[in-house]
């Protein structure tokens, strides 16, 4: 089984992630600058791997601030991110998804640790 790691921004949160537009639900400016930033640091690191097989996904995020937050808020950005960067063919290939709330860095970031899972 493969794995590879990548180091991600700190996201912007699911309610901070779409707007609505004359009716419609579209990214926002902030969820799409988000996805701006991770294409361009995974094409820098050269991280397209286009992984197309099924995945098992561990996020660990290192909050900015102490403040509550909800971990299940973390899970889109970053994901659908990977996946427009070219990392992930796509995100329904992920079976097994988890998340550890780690210690608090300044500015924040995500650890993401993608293993390839074997065929069954």
């Amino acid at each position: 089984m493969n794995e590879y790691r990548i180091e991600l921004p700190w996201p912007p949160g699911n309610n901070h992630l779409f707007s609505v537009f004359r009716g419609r639900k579209i990214k926002s400016k902030k969820g799409r600058e988000y996805t701006t930033a991770v294409t361009r640091q995974i094409t820098e690191a050269n991280q397209q791997y286009q992984l197309a097989g099924r995945l098992k996904v561990k996020i660990l995020a290192y909050p900015p601030t102490r403040a509550r937050r909800d971990l299940d808020n973390l899970f889109k950005a970053p994901l659908d991110s990977l996946t427009q960067a070219g990392v992930i063919a796509d995100d329904s290939l992920i079976d097994d998804v988890r998340m550890v709330r780690c210690e608090v860095v300044k500015g924040g970031r995500l650890e993401i640790i993608i293993t390839e899972m074997e065929a069954s």
